[in-house]
């Protein structure tokens, strides 16, 4: 769907966006691409291995290593459903954004800034998981007006579900196909064109 000086909403991760700052998206990779660049190991050892030595003794006593590992598997399942959305979209569906080059935004102000208080809520508390998962990252809230190509997720989102690929390419094609004149709340906007920082409404630092 074309979008021509449309107000939507974002929450930025480690950048440091000023009003007026001009972006383009489209052409160069996004910060979806941190998925390859995930590490699974402990102590230089791979995960798995320490795993399995673990499991011999008692099931992952080690209360860092079942952590360790429940995030790798976390990243695996989210890099095969990224890699599964790209591939059906490739093939299918090649006149869409691509989730690897788009710019993420919201539809509303208000759900963004829903999102955007549980992180404050998290840092502030200083709650392990989120430490542990984001340690040093920074985010703001931002409004950007755009000019570009826009899909609009509204019916058929799709989390980490735990799907082996074939499957998660199957949901990828509801996905992809799915009605861009819905009534339902959008969930997500994958967008490619200019965009302009109009407002920041807050940030949090490291």
């Amino acid at each position: 769907m074309k979008v021509k000086d449309q107000i939507f909403y974002q929450i930025a991760t480690n950048r440091d966006f000023k009003v007026g700052d001009k972006l383009h998206f489209g052409d160069e990779i996004n910060g979806q691409s941190r998925i390859f660049d995930f590490s699974y190991t402990l102590d230089g050892k791979p995960l798995h291995e320490l795993a399995f030595k673990d499991s011999k003794k008692r099931m992952f006593r080690d209360k860092n290593l079942t952590f360790e590992t429940a995030k790798a598997l976390a990243n695996y399942d989210l890099f095969m459903r990224e890699i599964a959305l790209e591939e059906v979209r490739k093939e299918k569906f090649p006149n869409l954004p691509s989730r690897f080059f788009c710019m993420y935004l919201s539809e509303r102000k208000e759900d963004m800034m829903e999102n955007f208080n549980k992180y404050k809520k998290y840092t502030s508390s200083k709650s392990k998981n989120f430490a542990v998962r984001n340690q040093g990252d920074s985010y703001q809230a931002i409004a950007v007006k755009v000019t570009g190509e826009a899909f609009f997720c509204k019916g058929v989102g799709i989390g980490r579900e735990g799907l082996s690929f074939n499957d998660y390419k199957k949901r990828a094609v509801e996905y992809w196909s799915q009605s861009q004149t819905s009534n339902e709340k959008t969930k997500e906007i994958l967008f490619i064109g200019d965009a302009e920082v109009v407002e920041i409404f807050g940030e949090i630092r490291p």
